[in-house]
């Protein structure tokens, strides 16, 4: 299955002795530095003020491959962090509601109109805890096991570990200086989010799935044929290229050097017919998330559409969706939540999009989500989430310990929301593993499974 490289590990250190080289004042040495220092400031920023964990530890635990030369510090009066590589500095704001926003050239993200809402008045929602103690103690070799280390070369790296079944939560725990009320970052888990608030807007016939987007109307354009459906199952043809070895490859200088990441994926040609071939790119995800925002088409309306129309519903209070400096949220990357809010957020999707009695996602959505997109890699991907429904002719799956039900919100460093159907199971994971297969979503679920005398 073609998935996406760790980020900016071993490629960080290229970007501080590059951005030193005798190419400094160059414009490719910029960009290195750049993304660098972007980067720094993104993820220190929202660490410290969304997460509300101290600096020195995110900078330690979590940006410990930043080369040296590059410095970042968090100013707590003004909601702000500066990373600087000799000369060159960014800066990234945070907005209450909105989280971190990288700055265009130095100036500040333009305000965005978010309405205060009172989490007070949130009903309460599942998951509930469980006491059924038998069944809690019965998963604690594999709890105990998630968070330990046992090969020296490699970080597993688990922060946070909710297991939800039947409704309710059956096992939970956190890392030193982690806690239930910490929001994490889920990186690539935002996607499945992505897929929720498009459904939310096909619900209110807002868009289609067959829509066209406006930024191609020339009948001579190929680009012009790419659907919502195609974005959503990644099979728009763009040539994007989910490179993350590249220091400037196309997903990096787009989540760490462009204001608007929808304009630069707008940029993009074709390499393929819309439609006919698979390629994961979070490129389309932020295409995507521009065609909803024009489908809204009101600034105010747009701020708190994530919250109002899927985050209150599900009692999701700690979620922050981060816009990019255009104010297009960055619908592939940039949303932290607690563990327990990205467990509510799969169990909707358990449940068929259905929330305490309400109806938050179309009928059929849930099943079109779990339809392997055309030429998907052993029927390994839907609209925005992973699958686990097999090769149509050999039967292979992308993992054949766990039921062909499975599927998943899936983000980098082994974030994870594993939802099975038929165990009527949601395992939520946050982490940061180093490298990504030091966490084993399949070993992991099928021991939970075994445990619980599931399928």
């Amino acid at each position: 299955m073609n998935r996406p490289a760790p980020l900016l590990s071993g490629v960080l250190l290229l970007l501080g002795l590059l951005a030193l080289s005798v190419l400094w004042w160059g414009p490719i040495a910029r960009d290195f530095a750049a993304a660098g220092t972007g980067y720094g400031a993104k993820q220190l920023c929202s660490g410290v003020f969304v997460s509300g964990r101290d600096p020195l530890q995110v900078l330690d635990k979590d940006l410990g491959d930043l080369p040296a030369v590059i410095s970042a510090h968090a100013n707590p009066e003004t909601g702000t962090v500066t990373a600087s590589l000799g000369p060159l500095t960014r800066k990234a704001y945070y907005r209450d509601g909105l989280g971190c926003t990288l700055a265009a050239g130095g100036t500040a993200p333009s305000p965005m109109p978010v309405t205060a809402t009172d989490d007070g008045d949130t009903p309460a929602t599942l998951p509930a805890v469980d006491h059924n103690a038998p069944r809690r103690l019965a998963l604690g070799p594999m709890v105990e096991a998630a968070f330990s280390e046992p090969l020296r070369d490699q970080q597993r790296g688990t922060r946070a570990l909710v297991i939800v079944h039947q409704g309710q939560i059956v096992a939970e725990r956190y890392a030193p200086g982690f806690d239930a009320d910490m929001p994490l970052p889920g990186w690539s888990m935002a996607k499945s989010v992505t897929n929720a608030l498009t459904g939310i807007l096909v619900r209110d016939g807002y868009i289609s799935l067959d829509d066209t987007l406006p930024e191609w109307r020339d009948a001579d354009d190929g680009r012009a044929s790419i659907t919502v459906r195609h974005l959503l199952q990644m099979t728009s043809g763009l040539a994007f290229e989910e490179d993350y070895a590249d220091p400037l490859g196309d997903p990096i200088r787009m989540l760490f050097n462009e204001p608007d990441a929808a304009a630069f994926v707008r940029s993009k040609g074709l390499d393929a017919e819309p439609g006919m071939e698979w390629e994961y790119t979070s490129g389309t995800t932020n295409l995507l998330m521009a065609v909803l925002r024009g489908a809204i088409d009101d600034d105010t309306a747009w701020a708190g559409f994530p919250r109002e129309a899927l985050f209150q519903p599900l009692g999701m209070d700690s979620a922050v969706l981060e816009p990019d400096a255009s104010g297009t949220f960055v619908g592939s990357s940039f949303m932290l939540a607690t563990a327990r809010d990205w467990a509510r957020f799969g169990q909707l999707y358990l449940q068929d999009g259905k929330w305490n009695g309400e109806r938050l996602l179309p009928e059929d959505w849930v099943a079109f989500t779990r339809e392997p997109a055309p030429d998907a890699d052993k029927g390994g991907y839907g609209a925005h989430f992973w699958l686990n429904r097999g090769d149509p002719d050999t039967g292979e799956r992308p993992w054949p310990e766990l039921p062909a039900d499975t599927y998943a919100a899936s983000g980098y460093q082994g974030q994870e929301v594993v939802i099975v159907p038929s165990a009527d199971l949601v395992v939520v994971r946050l982490g940061l593993s180093r490298p990504r297969e030091a966490w084993d979503r399949e070993w992991f679920v099928s021991g939970v499974l075994d445990l619980l005398g599931g399928e």
